[in-house]
């Protein structure tokens, strides 16, 4: 199931709430831009990615001819004992030549071996595609995470102004003699309680801000916070639905049991025989021998006979193999449909939570007004007007935390449904293309040589999927 257009542009519209916002200012697309074109564990797999890509050259040159040369210059040096006189003499030799060979036949060994590189490395492409969501998520995560230190430190901040303005009049009554000295005190410790926590804010908003110049890879500037929810599958079963036809983890899976699935029959067909054409050609010369011009051509067959078993127990082992990736593809199958329920619960919780904590907020604003009201009359000890207030921070606090939990939620419910990714927010970057490096490698070959037509053709079936 393909999401829509209409829902791509509303996720790039949440991602782009920069145009109200000052120049200097830091939006979360901006942010997961940032994170894409910093990463060094993303450069670190596509070079990983590079070096799979040469694989798939080095699978298929088995295809081709091999063509190689040796040299080789000598002297021989003798002396002979006639008639009691010596004499020497040194025989100079000199040779060049070329050898060649072709498998015209090894039972497809070769070309089972070519296939299994490229159902790799388009698992390996795969990889990188989960391993950019991981990383667009934990840029997500450390933006949200700066943005609710932000807020719970102003709110700590508020409140620690307020209570030294509840302590200034709790002072006040006392001199004249309207309360006594414990309701001072009260106030005095839940001062210090307040610059406590104001304390544990900050430092929490340290880290924080730590993170997200590790998932960033740039410090944070002033952060402004998404207007919109992302928009999102309707159902859990729409989310499993798009994640079973798309999802990075679960294609690069079925990749690699493809690859194992050669790679079983490429065991079995090692062990037919194996007819390879052989041809050399070399020039010698020597003092004692002219000029001699040699070249030969033949057809060798070779086959195993006894190998101790090996074989039967390669193809044992890689049935095995199979076997297991066949089952991890079921288990990351069923993890992945729970990730998707946990998500969409995690998310239901964050906006049931939301919505009751906003209703707890206007209640507490009404408490704490109507008890600070009825302090100033004395029907209200000091105690009361403290613990009303602090009941409001509890409540402003929790809804910060709500907010931020339920944008996370929405991002862990694109990420286990596969799309989390650049294309599918649609984000302003360059992206990486595994294919470019593909064409590199074959504008560098010699255009229109027979010999690199097989990698050509590798090279253009890889492409395709």
């Amino acid at each position: 199931m393909k999401v829509s257009l209409k829902s791509i542009i509303a996720t790039v519209t949440f991602l782009s709430s920069s145009i109200l916002s000052p120049s200097n200012a830091q939006t979360l697309s901006e942010a997961l831009v940032q994170s894409y074109n910093n990463s060094g564990l993303l450069d670190q797999n596509r070079a990983l990615l590079r070096a799979a890509d040469e694989n798939t050259i080095i699978a298929s040159s088995a295809l081709l001819p091999i063509v190689s040369w040796a040299a080789n210059f000598s002297g021989n040096w003798s002396e002979t004992d006639t008639t009691g006189s010596s004499t020497s003499d040194v025989v100079w030799r000199g040779s060049v030549g070329l050898n060649s060979s072709l498998t015209i036949y090894d039972g497809g060994t070769n070309k089972l071996a070519a296939d299994v590189t490229k159902q790799n490395v388009l698992a390996t492409r795969q990889g990188l595609i989960a391993l950019e969501q991981k990383v667009l998520k934990g840029a997500a995560s450390a933006f949200m995470g700066v943005l609710e230190g932000r807020e719970t430190v102003r709110l700590r901040e508020n409140n620690y102004s307020v209570i030294q303005e509840e302590l200034k009049a709790t002072r006040d009554r006392y001199e004249v003699g309207e309360i006594t000295r414990t309701d001072v005190a009260l106030a005095e410790a839940r001062l210090a309680s307040s610059l406590s926590s104001l304390s544990a804010a900050k430092g929490q908003l340290v880290q924080s801000e730590a993170v997200f110049k590790n998932a960033v890879g740039i410090s944070s500037q002033a952060l402004i916070s998404p207007m919109e929810m992302l928009v999102l599958p309707t159902t859990v079963e729409e989310a499993v639905s798009i994640a079973y036809s798309s999802h990075p983890e679960l294609k690069q899976l079925q990749y690699q049991i493809k690859a194992s699935e050669l790679t079983l029959k490429r065991i079995k067909a090692s062990s037919k025989a194996k007819m390879t054409l052989n041809g050399d050609i070399g020039l010698s010369d020597s003092d004692v021998q002219p000029d001699t011009l040699q070249a030969s051509i033949g057809l060798s067959l070779s086959g195993t006979i006894y190998q101790g078993g090996s074989v039967p127990a390669k193809e044992r082992q890689a049935l095995a193999n199979l076997q297991a990736i066949r089952s991890s593809l079921h288990v990351q199958m069923d993890a992945i449909e729970q990730s998707i329920s946990s998500s969409f619960a995690m998310l239901e919780v964050a906006k049931a939570s939301r919505a009751a904590i906003e209703k707890q907020i206007e209640a507490a604003e009404v408490a704490f007004n109507g008890v600070k009201q009825e302090a100033s009359l004395g029907a209200r000890t000091t105690l009361d007007v403290l613990n009303t207030e602090q009941e409001l921070l509890d409540a402003k606090s929790q809804l910060i935390n709500a907010i931020y939990n339920e944008y996370l939620a929405g991002f862990d419910v694109l990420s286990a449904s596969g799309l989390l990714t650049v294309e599918h927010l649609n984000l302003p970057v360059a992206r990486y293309n595994p294919e470019e490096y593909y064409k590199s490698i074959v504008n560098n070959q010699q255009k229109g040589s027979e010999r690199f037509k097989a990698i050509k053709n590798l090279l253009q079936e890889l492409n395709k999927d």
